[in-house]
């Protein structure tokens, strides 16, 4: 199968004038994670557990050019949480509307990966405790809304470009998802890969019962536990 080449990197404010995202990062604090730390990731089951994003979409800091070696970074999004992981794929946007409703054929084909990072990862910090120290609101890189998602980006290779060569491989905050439902910070991370982290496929442990659906099953009971915390409902319309 020939796959299409991703389309150029949007780093470009669409709306200058009234952008809320900062235009300068401080000099960031880097944390190490280490190898065998568990994580969550949500993914389509037309691809593998462990297989980064190859550069397509439109996410808060992804995708981005490496600052250094100039090409597409691959990426993945992991939640320290089961909680995190799905507030930020099957419940995203549900903070912010009415009804509070997921549809049940939305979950079909959606697994949730419970892996465990190969090697240890050094992740830009920008968390809570992190942006109050540096004097930046949430809303300003880590809470903006999508339309500045172009602006997000830009900083994500800033933050790349502050580590010093391919040293940095990520970047590390509070869910924005967590914040709209409610809920007590929850952490979530951008992965980059090859060059900055390998992505080659295979690499990733499994921990737990490996990879669940979220459709029926172990894995729905978890969806319906969240929808429950948030005030939100699963419906079968159209299924």
């Amino acid at each position: 199968m020939v796959l299409d080449d991703p389309p150029p990197q949007e780093i470009i404010c669409p709306d200058a004038g009234n952008c809320p995202v900062t235009n300068h990062l401080p000099e960031l604090r880097f944390q190490t994670v280490s190898a065998g730390r568990k994580w969550f990731r949500v993914y389509d089951a037309k691809w593998g557990y462990d297989e980064h994003n190859r550069g397509f979409g439109n996410t808060r800091f992804a995708p981005i050019d490496d600052p250094v070696a100039g090409v597409r970074l691959p990426s993945m999004y992991l939640g320290a949480t089961q909680a995190a992981v799905l507030l930020e794929t099957v419940f995203r946007g549900v903070g912010e509307q009415e009804p509070r409703v997921i549809y049940q054929r939305h979950l079909r084909g959606q697994l949730m990966a419970h892996v465990e990072v190969p090697a240890p990862v050094a992740l830009a910090d920008l968390r809570n405790p992190e942006l109050r120290r540096m004097g930046i609101e949430r809303r300003q890189i880590v809470s903006s809304d999508e339309e500045h998602y172009p602006c997000t980006r830009r900083l994500a290779i800033a933050a790349l470009g502050q580590s010093g060569g391919q040293t940095a491989a990520g970047l590390i905050w509070h869910s924005r998802q967590a914040e709209l439902n409610g809920l007590p910070p929850e952490e979530v991370v951008v992965l980059y890969g090859t060059p900055r982290f390998n992505s080659e496929r295979g690499l990733w442990g499994w921990f737990g019962p490996g990879a669940l659906s979220l459709y029926d099953g172990p894995g729905r009971l978890i969806v319906d536990e969240v929808a429950e915390r948030i005030g939100a409902v699963v419906e079968d319309e159209g299924d």
